[in-house]
């Protein structure tokens, strides 16, 4: 077993576009390589899926069993803004209201600087931005933003790309 931090090993996309297969979110490679690559922006991100049980107690046993429930989701990312006013790219492509779709490698895909390409897995995770709020302004400190997305479907977290 070995263990791997993100840095360095991880490409992280986005694109206004939904994958042509927008039911099961399985990307083509052109759609990802069309993406945005936000990776550089990226201080952290959370991008997690969950469910709930639902209890079926039985009066027969001491044993209280369960059934899958309902599942959400949650998305939020700490990126940093651009030295560059007018290039200040993750901040000018995700205000508030946005739709798209954030596309995840966290091992790196196997194109050139880590681009997920076919037969790579991805997770896809469609979002509409609900915030994008700076951080305070202080001396000596990088300036950041906290984005908050909603998710309007269920994401896939293992798709394979398609050529």
């Amino acid at each position: 077993m070995s263990t791997l931090i993100p840095n360095e090993n991880c490409w992280i996309g986005f694109s206004e576009t939904m994958p042509a297969d927008d039911v099961t979110l399985i990307p083509l490679a052109s759609e990802v390589a069309a993406a945005t690559e936000l990776t550089d922006f990226v201080i952290s991100i959370t991008a997690a899926a969950q469910g709930n049980a639902v209890p079926t107690p039985r009066l027969k046993s001491l044993f209280e069993t369960s059934i899958p429930g309902t599942s959400s989701a949650q998305f939020t990312a700490e990126m940093y803004r651009d030295s560059v006013k007018t290039d200040d790219t993750a901040w000018n492509m995700l205000p508030a209201n946005t739709a798209g779709v954030f596309y995840i490698s966290r091992f790196g895909g196997t194109g050139a600087g880590k681009l997920p390409v076919a037969t790579d897995t991805v997770e896809v995770w469609p979002v509409r931005v609900s915030s994008r709020a700076g951080s305070a302004m202080s001396s000596n400190t990088a300036q950041t933003f906290t984005l908050t997305c909603s998710i309007p479907q269920k994401p896939n977290e293992d798709a394979v790309i398609a050529a």
